[in-house]
């Protein structure tokens, strides 16, 4: 009989709340409210299916130094499995981690309190389960960064691409122990929260702390494994889809609109020794809509932003609405229109581009919001000119700007 286990990741509580506003019932911003239902319905469904393992890996809030009722509504959630016999295994993320100064992290209060059936993967680690369909075994990493080779004397004064090229091989090795010492009849999840090689990169290079490592693949290549629970990526994929399945499960609710056309959810896995099967489940999480018109010079600028707005709103989206018009067609604009055609919205800005006379054409996708994150500001800039070689040039200017990261990194050390 196969062990049920639910695989989920990057939950952020905290982030994404200027999408949205404080109810006024609650107190709490609605778009937090949003996040813990996601969670709710996960954990709904692990104990309808009653699942065996709630595996989580990594990044449980927005920063390591979560709000109190950010915490509340996570450890409610533990609770919950925890009544319901579910053995429940977190992984320490980025977002949970202090770079500096402490040993602590955002997980530590389950630690100190004993919470029953609750795992964290704080420091490397392999481990046996006993659950009522089996065992299980686990090997599991946290987020690793180069801070961990230079608290050691002798590697403290290397450069910062020679201390990356030592952690892989320094993980890989780790690893590599780790599954010799398995029990090959035995199912085994290797979990971890890191960017792999083959990974398409979402959101989550704009929430970055600090830099981020990219692994290989091959390094979870091992016959006795048979499923990779990953996580940090914020966008759900499968990596390899056997021997071993290698799958991130994304994050639970979209932070941006960055996400905008990135479905939200988690992984069932029914994992069994070499025939591992394994399905996403969406959360249908809430819609995140834009509205994009050039108008400048077109006659009735009102009128088409609001036939454009009749077809493309969604009943309680998030909305922002971006539109161009020039100076001698600002009389034509009544915003007040506007704002009742995007009533059907939670949420909606409005953001004109006042373009002046005789200016220069320019991008209108590129507003001030935009061109405050290079990489958004790069990104909709190849997507108009060059969409055909935007991954490609994306992934090169994130190899750069990984690289002026980690020079930086480095001096500052």
């Amino acid at each position: 009989m196969p062990i049920q286990l639910i695989h989920v990741s990057d939950i952020h509580f905290g982030s994404g709340e200027s999408h949205g506003y404080v109810d006024a019932e609650t107190g709490l911003n609605v778009r937090f409210q949003d996040f813990v239902k996601a969670l709710e319905k996960v954990v709904d469904y692990a104990i309808k299916v009653d699942a065996d393992v709630f595996l989580f890996s990594g990044d449980a809030y927005k920063n390591a130094s979560p709000e109190p009722v950010y915490q509340k509504m996570f450890a409610r959630e533990l609770k919950r499995l925890s009544d319901a016999d579910i053995q429940t295994v977190l992984v320490v993320g980025n977002h949970d981690q202090i770079l500096r100064g402490s040993s602590s992290h955002a997980m530590s209060v389950f630690q100190s309190l004993e919470v029953p059936g609750v795992i964290t993967v704080d420091k490397p680690m392999s481990l046996k389960l006993s659950t009522k369909r089996g065992e299980l075994q686990i090997v599991g990493l946290p987020h690793v960064t180069r801070h961990h080779l230079m608290t050691l004397e002798k590697y403290a004064n290397l450069p910062a691409a020679q201390l990356d090229t030592l952690l892989v091989e320094h993980v890989a090795s780790l690893l590599s122990g780790y599954y010799e010492e398995l029990d090959p009849d035995v199912p085994t999840v290797v979990t971890a929260h890191m960017t792999v090689d083959r990974a398409v990169a979402g959101i989550e290079q704009e929430l970055l702390i600090g830099y981020t490592l990219t692994f290989p693949s091959d390094i979870f290549m091992d016959r006795r494994v048979d499923y990779v629970a990953l996580g940090h990526v914020h966008r759900h994929q499968i990596i390899q889809k056997s021997d071993p399945a290698i799958v991130y499960a994304g994050s639970l609710e979209r932070v941006d609109f960055g996400e905008e056309k990135e479905d939200k959810g988690f992984v069932h896995v029914e994992l069994e020794r070499s025939k591992t099967k394994y399905a996403f489940h969406s959360i249908d999480p809430r819609p995140f809509v834009t509205v994009d018109l050039d108008l400048v010079g077109k006659e009735n600028p009102t009128e088409l932003i609001c036939q454009k707005l009749e077809k493309a709103v969604q009943q309680g989206c998030v909305l922002r609405v971006r539109y161009r018009v020039n100076q001698e067609q600002l009389d034509q604009i009544d915003e007040v229109r506007i704002r009742s055609y995007a009533k059907m919205a939670m949420t909606a800005k409005i953001q004109p581009e006042i373009v002046p006379s005789q200016s220069r054409s320019r991008l209108p996708q590129l507003n001030e919001s935009i061109i405050a994150s290079p990489m958004v500001a790069l990104s909709t800039y190849l997507e108009e000119l060059a969409p055909n070689r935007k991954d490609v040039l994306m992934e090169k200017a994130r190899n750069v700007m990984d690289e002026i990261a980690a020079e930086l990194h480095s001096t500052d050390s």
